[in-house]
């Protein structure tokens, strides 16, 4: 029978003393509460009955109420822990991302760090980092040994349960479909993966999500139904010591929007890994695959250097930074036979023609061709011919540690050969390690829209910004303008997209992401140069973010910026919707405002490409309305006016 060995608390007396002398706060003996900076969260920790439990409050609430903290580890005698000290410390620090949501992002928290050491022979220490930021929680363990640290253990199981303090309203991610939710969590069964949004009251939501996923399984997240506790579970994961789990994170903010502006994953990975990052550039670009089978004046778009040159061409004009080649450029893509580093066409070609034009090129790569042709000969083949990215399809390697792991191999190689990266295909949970590693640009942590022979609806789009998107950039694929003809014409959309061409454009900004990949032809934009120029014009990294409005599953409203360049971007689910929206958050000045809005018969079913353009002079602190079509959007472009 296996040995299982259980991370417990059980020496009550140590807790007590170290506890009362640690903290200020006492709620009952033996109680060590940690604060955020500014007050509002409260995290608790306490033994009772041999077992170490945490509680977190928000605003004098109890959010999450007593639950257990531990890990489960496998073939050891069971340690016999003790609490032996603490380590209390506060940090307050700013740094410059390579890219992100803002050009400088504040790391500030205060910090309690539990020791526990084992009694018995194994000389084990168990840590609990418990870290209390403005915006929500976050712990993580990590065992060490004494004079072993080439020592390996095996993590079975996870002892972290996050019971919440009632039965609030939660949706979940849910891979490449539309999310779960909203249900009550007494209604919730089974084995779920976060993030989980959990809408609170109007004045508190909440997100559980992991940070820092590093050579570990991710968590995912179980639940019996007429409970409102969810429980972690993980995969097991083999480590040497010393080692640290990722972060479990609760995410805590007065609304939605908050969530989503929230930087907390990011501060809790390492800083970033890679000496020169100067090649690392996000931007827009365009995409080949979902254009096939487009006519325009007489050229259907195809596997072929004309339609990439057609690409290109737009590309160098408008100043989109890339094209993506997406599957089969180097034969079918799932064909042990179709080798990476040799194609038939003139890739390298096409590559030093983009270059030539100030266009880099992605290049799609499938693990089947990875791992038959060599990973390492590949990418620096890629690089050998001036291409600058890759986008990674199909891993096959098993969930949790071992998928980990060759992800941040596939990073790290990619690095080294100074090529971007972006992930496909049920990927590894994004976890704030774009903080570390800039050079991944962004993952289909998602349903990117026409993606798996299906379509997603507007509300999909309006709950996965506050679900999906708290973990990272999501490559979602918006931005298609041809919205009548496209699935009767093009093999790789398979139904008619609900959405209006305005929310298409909307969605562009909306969605984070180092890479905005746009899925229409080159002439499909030519046909709609004001809605064209909102996408060309996003130019990346932004200075400022901000969600300025919005509901989860409801509708959406975002502002981003790039030096003089202010954009808005409003999406709604099936519902029209007008919102009064005050421009409080820009800058003192006077600004020309072109605005992009559905037309008064636009609907996301039956009139999707109508729309209208007009330009009016705004000031700061003026109150504008935004009107959406049922299933639409709203565009502006600000641009200050010069006296």
């Amino acid at each position: 029978m296996r040995n299982v060995s259980r991370f417990v608390c059980n020496n009550l007396f140590w807790v007590g003393i170290f506890l009362v002398a640690a903290s200020s706060t006492i709620a009952q003996p033996g109680q060590c509460e940690l604060n955020s900076p500014d007050g509002r969260i409260a995290a608790a920790v306490y033994v009772k009955d041999g077992m170490a439990f945490y509680t977190v409050t928000f605003n004098g609430v109890r959010v999450i109420k007593e639950s257990a903290l531990g890990l489960v580890l496998d073939q050891m005698d069971g340690p016999k822990w003790g609490i032996k000290y603490t380590q209390p410390s506060k940090h307050d620090s700013t740094w410059q991302p390579v890219w992100s949501k803002q050009a400088a992002i504040r790391d500030h928290y205060n910090e309690m760090k539990l020791c526990l050491a084992d009694e018995n022979p194994s000389k084990l220490k168990m840590y609990i980092t418990f870290r209390a930021y403005n915006d929500g929680v976050a712990f993580r363990y990590s065992i060490s040994v004494n004079g072993d640290g080439d020592r390996e253990l095996k993590v079975v199981g996870d002892l972290t349960d996050f019971s919440f303090g009632g039965d609030y309203t939660a949706w979940f991610y849910n891979g490449e479909r539309a999310n779960i939710g909203p249900q009550l969590l007494s209604q919730s069964k089974g084995t779920f993966r976060w993030p989980m949004t959990v809408k609170v009251s109007d004045k508190c939501y909440m997100a559980i999500n992991e940070a820092a996923i590093y050579d570990f399984s991710w968590m995912e997240l179980t639940s019996e139904k007429g409970t409102t506790k969810f429980s972690a579970k993980i995969r097991p994961s083999k480590v040497k010591m010393p080692f640290e789990t990722p972060w479990r994170v609760i995410m805590l903010a007065g609304s939605p929007g908050s969530l989503v502006d929230s930087h907390l994953l990011e501060n809790l990975n390492p800083p970033c890994k890679i000496e020169d990052t100067s090649w690392i550039k996000p931007g827009v670009s365009f995409w080949d695959w979902r254009a096939w089978g487009h006519v325009a004046d007489d050229f259907t778009y195809a596997l072929s250097m004309d339609s990439w040159k057609r690409f290109v061409d737009l590309a160098a004009q408008s100043k989109v930074s890339y094209l993506l080649l997406d599957a089969d450029w180097y034969g079918p893509e799932f064909d042990s036979g179709s080798d990476p580093a040799t194609t038939e066409k003139d890739v390298p070609g096409l590559v030093k023609y983009a270059k030539q034009n100030g266009v880099g090129v992605f290049l799609y790569l499938n693990d089947v061709g990875a791992k038959k042709y060599g990973l390492e000969n590949i990418l620096k083949t890629f690089s050998q011919w001036g291409a600058v990215g890759v986008k990674y399809g199909f891993m096959r390697e098993p969930a949790g540690q071992p998928k980990v792991n060759r992800t941040q191999m596939i990073i790290e190689l990619c690095a080294e050969n100074k090529l971007m990266c972006i992930f496909h295909d049920n990927p590894v949970p994004p976890s704030g390690d774009m903080r570390t590693w800039p050079n991944c640009v962004t993952r289909e942590f998602c349903h990117s829209q026409s993606d798996a022979k299906s379509v997603f609806v507007p509300r999909t789009f309006v709950t996965a910004v506050y679900v999906n998107m708290l973990a990272g950039p999501l490559d979602m694929c918006n931005g298609l303008f041809d919205l009548e003809n496209s699935f009767e014409q093009r093999p790789k959309i398979f139904a008619e997209v609900p959405s209006t061409i305005v929310a298409e454009t909307a969605r562009t900004l909306i969605t984070f992401s180092g890479l905005t990949v746009i899925p229409d032809s080159a002439d499909s934009y030519k046909k709609h140069p004001e809605l064209f120029d909102f996408i060309a014009s996003q130019k990346m990294p932004w200075q400022q973010s901000k969600t300025l409005a919005g509901e989860i599953g409801e509708y959406i409203v975002m502002t981003r910026r790039n030096g003089d360049a202010v954009f808005i971007a409003s999406a709604t689910n099936e519902n029209a919707r007008t919102i009064k929206l005050p421009l409080d958050f820009l800058a003192a000045g006077t600004y020309q405002a072109t605005m992009l809005e559905d037309a008064d018969d636009t609907h996301y079913l039956t009139n999707r490409q109508a729309y209208k353009v007009r330009s009016v002079i705004v000031r700061s602190g003026d109150i504008i309305e935004i009107k959406m079509a049922p299933g639409g959007g709203h565009c502006i472009k600000l641009t200050p006016v010069t006296k």
